[in-house]
């Protein structure tokens, strides 16, 4: 049974995620993911962010077929205790891991395995600059939208 594991922040979750939870559950039997405190996502995205709180984004997280189990990881240093807790076999990160000098969770022994970035999926960022493009306050006045 191959275990792995992945982390981030899962914000306003869409295809991207969603590919991407899959691609790393194809390369394992059991994936538990780590899901960002809001804590962690602030300091990680800025001052704005998250825009779903960290107990919606695990619910929805768990609730996604390929995924086994979600917990809350309120610092980075609990990736490396959870590696060793579930015994993980591989550790998931994006293509954007290759820059970072310290990768956490390997300390179990656990395998680096680099999920390719697909071309043209689009980040959480490029998603909420769009909408703030097309539904400014103007727009929303004018068309009386009551959220």
């Amino acid at each position: 049974m191959i275990i792995g594991m992945t982390s981030g922040c899962f914000d306003l979750i869409h295809f991207g995620h969603i590919h991407y939870l899959q691609r790393c559950r194809a390369l394992c039997d059991r994936l538990i993911v780590a899901v960002d405190s809001d804590e962690m996502t602030k300091a990680a995205k800025g001052p704005s962010r998250p825009i779903i709180p960290e107990l919606d984004r695990l619910r929805l997280v768990n609730s996604l077929g390929c995924v086994d189990t979600a917990f809350v990881m309120r610092e980075i240093l609990e990736l490396e205790d959870a590696a060793n807790a579930f015994r993980v076999d591989k550790l998931f990160k994006h293509e954007g891991f290759r820059r970072v000098d310290k990768v956490f969770g390997l300390g179990g022994g656990a395998e680096l395995v680099t999920v390719p970035d697909v071309i043209g999926l689009e980040s959480t960022t490029t998603i909420i600059r769009r909408v703030l493009e097309r539904y400014s306050a103007e727009f929303l006045e004018e068309h009386d939208y009551d959220f």
